[in-house]
């Protein structure tokens, strides 16, 4: 099975999941559709560094955390930022979501639009709401 039909499967898997800090929110979302693609997620060392208990952490807090300024920072030293209409696949960001103490909702590119979480699934923005985009780094 190909990266597509990996992602298209994931999400169908997770259509009606309800977003949950710390297990099924917008990090662990597209962690888990990078997997599906790629056999590694992308940020598999950060799940559970964003959260102390039940409570996520402050900003000023992230920033210690993950020695980095700000959250694009923080992506740009794992992935490539791609400039162009993100690829298939693409960790994209937006702000015309519910946004967290990033500023930003993930979500993965799925053609002309992009998959994000809500607090009854998953839904899908149009690929002009995207405010930023990463692909994985090439070996």
């Amino acid at each position: 099975m190909g990266p597509r039909e990996s992602l298209n499967n994931y999400l169908k898997s997770v259509r009606r999941k309800p977003f949950v800090w710390g297990s099924h929110d917008c990090l662990t979302f597209t962690n888990d559709a990078f997997k599906a693609m790629h056999g590694a997620g992308w940020a598999d060392d950060w799940l559970g560094r964003y959260m102390d208990g039940s409570r996520i952490l402050r900003k000023n807090e992230l920033k210690l955390e993950f020695r980095h300024q700000n959250f694009f920072s923080a992506v740009d030293a794992r992935l490539h930022r791609v400039s162009c209409v993100p690829p298939l696949g693409a960790l994209v960001t937006t702000d015309k979501a519910r946004r967290w103490v990033t500023g930003v909702a993930m979500g993965v590119c799925v053609g002309t639009k992009a998959a994000f979480l809500d607090k009854s699934g998953v839904i899908y923005v149009p690929i002009d709401d995207i405010n930023g985009a990463w692909v994985k780094n090439e070996v």
